[in-house]
């Protein structure tokens, strides 16, 4: 399964995950690392961003995830564009 990673803003990793590549909506996947816990959650980028799966992820941070695809959108499309066009990716720290 490859997982590329997309975007990394303080302890959120946004990234893809290629068993769900053919899905029609354009998604990203938000991870969550404390220690040795992962945290995974599933938002929908379009026709808005939208929480498609909580996963284990509490509240606030689900906020704050979503803030950060708010800040980010035009990045995170961008890197899904590359990606699924079989270009370079980089991953972007913020």
């Amino acid at each position: 399964m490859l997982v590329p990673k997309l975007l990394i803003v303080r302890n959120f990793i946004f990234l893809l995950i290629s068993v769900d590549v053919n899905e029609k909506r354009k998604h990203i996947h938000v991870e969550m690392r404390k220690g040795h816990k992962r945290k995974l959650a599933k938002f929908w980028l379009e026709p808005k961003i939208e929480l498609f799966d909580k996963g284990n992820l509490k509240d606030k941070e689900l906020k704050e995830a979503e803030k950060i695809i708010q800040e980010n959108y035009e990045i995170l499309i961008s890197q899904i564009n590359k990606f699924f066009s079989g270009k370079k990716l980089t991953i972007i720290k913020k």
